[in-house]
């Protein structure tokens, strides 16, 4: 791991990142250069149509990779208001992919952020474009409570 690196922590429930012995992804996000990324390799349990990776999974990755840029930026989650995907090429199962999430601007109750999935040879296979509004602090708290941290 590169000194630039540093992994974010997790939630145990989550379906993207939580623990992949639950059945979750299993989605770990680092900290890379003022973005966060992650690698995942989709499997036949993610199809919408045989060997190609269902959209709500290619969406709840981009989301994720969202959240995790906000939260890496500021220390606060957010939640979803407004998201775009642009859904650029179908993926197949089987290919290792890269999540990259960043902030785009920040506004006072408002960021805009943007994430996409990239494949090994940066081909892009999906982006999204979106507004996140910030938790209420007390929820905040709640949330950061029930992070685990990262060992790998």
């Amino acid at each position: 791991m590169e000194k630039s690196e540093q992994f974010l922590p997790y939630y145990r429930q989550c379906f993207v990142c939580g623990d992949a012995r639950l059945g979750r992804l299993g989605v770990r996000f680092k900290i890379v250069d003022k973005k966060v990324k992650a690698t995942f390799t989709p499997t036949e349990k993610h199809v919408g149509f045989p060997g190609i990776v269902h959209g709500g999974i290619i969406m709840a990755l981009l989301d994720e990779a969202m959240v995790w840029a906000i939260y890496a930026e500021t220390g606060q989650f957010a939640l979803s208001a407004e998201i775009t995907v642009r859904f650029l090429k179908p993926l197949p199962t089987g290919q290792t992919i890269e999540v990259i999430g960043y902030l785009v601007r920040k506004r006072k109750w408002i960021w805009e952020v943007a994430s996409e999935i990239q494949d090994e040879q940066a081909v892009v296979y999906a982006r999204a474009w979106g507004q996140f509004v910030v938790a209420p602090s007390e929820v905040n708290e709640q949330w950061k409570e029930a992070l685990q941290q990262t060992k790998t």
